[in-house]
C-alpha cells in the first residue's frame, strides 16, 4: 500500500488513497497551490525500493514552485506556450522504454502481476517499485505536436499501470472531453483503446481513473473510476 493524505471525512478522520491501486488519477483545481502541495505530499513518500518519479512541468512553474531538484526526481522542462515540446516526447519515449524494461524483466521472471513482482522484491535480482508521472497541466500535451505525443500518452495511460507506472495529471481546464479531443488529435488512439478495452471503446477520461476535484471552498471531491458517487471531504 502507497497512502497519500487527501483530506478528512465528515468523522474527522483523515482519508487516505493508495496510489498502487490507483492508475490514473485526475486533479481538478482552482488555485496552484492545492495541486502543488499534492504533488509534494507524492514526492515525499516514503516506501521500500522508492522508484523514479517523473516530473512534467515548464521552467516558470519550476522557479514559482521553488522546487529542489532532487537525484530521485527527473524533470523535463520546456515552453509549450512557445512551440517546445521536445522534451516531453523525450521524457515520454523514456518512459516507455521503462515500461518494455519491466515487461522483459516480469517475463524472465514468469511473473504477470506487478504487485507479485513488489511482493518478491527481497528475493528479486533487480527491485522494481511504483512510479509515477506527474503532469502539473496536461492540458499543453492536448494541442502539442507531433501527434506521437497524444499516442505516447494514452499508451502509459492504459498500459503503464501493468508494470508499475501511474499518472496523476492535473488541470485548471475540466478534462471531461479530454479523451475524445486526443482521439480527434490522433485517431490511431482509437484503435489502442479498443485493442485495451473492446468496442465500444471508451470515449470519456473519467471512465480510466479516479479523480479529485478541489472547488473554491476548499471542499475536497473523490470520485472512483466508472461510478458516479463523490465522496466529500475536508480540507487535511
Amino acid at each position: 500500500m502507497i497512502p497519500l493524505l487527501v483530506g478528512k471525512n465528515s468523522n474527522g478522520e483523515d482519508r487516505f488513497l493508495d496510489l498502487s491501486q490507483t492508475s490514473l488519477l485526475m486533479i481538478s483545481y482552482c488555485e496552484e497551490k492545492q495541486v502543488d502541495k499534492l504533488f509534494r505530499d507524492i514526492q515525499n513518500l516514503d516506501y521500500p525500493y522508492k522508484a523514479l518519479n517523473y516530473f512534467m512541468t515548464n521552467s516558470r512553474r519550476l522557479r514559482e514552485r521553488k522546487i529542489d531538484l532532487q537525484k530521485e526526481f527527473v524533470y523535463l522542462i520546456d515552453e509549450p506556450e512557445m512551440g517546445n515540446i521536445k522534451t516531453r516526447l523525450v521524457l515520454l519515449n523514456q518512459i516507455h522504454k521503462e515500461m518494455i524494461r519491466r515487461q522483459k524483466l516480469m517475463s524472465q521472471n514468469k511473473i504477470k502481476d506487478f504487485s507479485r513482482y513488489i511482493s518478491l522484491n527481497t528475493w528479486n535480482a533487480e527491485k522494481l517499485n511504483y512510479c509515477f508521472l506527474l503532469i502539473d497541466d496536461v492540458w499543453d500535451l492536448v494541442t502539442a505536436k507531433p501527434k506521437s505525443i497524444a499516442l505516447q500518452l494514452i499508451n502509459i495511460l492504459i498500459n503503464g499501470p501493468a508494470y508499475g507506472i501511474h499518472t496523476v495529471f492535473a488541470s485548471r481546464i475540466s478534462y471531461r472531453n479530454l479523451l475524445e479531443q486526443l482521439i480527434t488529435v490522433n485517431p490511431k488512439i482509437r484503435f489502442e483503446l479498443q485493442k485495451k478495452f473492446g468496442i465500444p471503446e471508451p470515449t470519456r477520461i473519467s471512465l480510466l481513473g479516479s479523480e479529485l476535484i478541489f472547488n473554491p471552498d476548499e471542499l475536497i471531491f473523490y470520485k472512483k473510476g466508472c461510478t458516479m458517487d463523490l465522496e466529500r471531504l475536508f480540507k487535511k
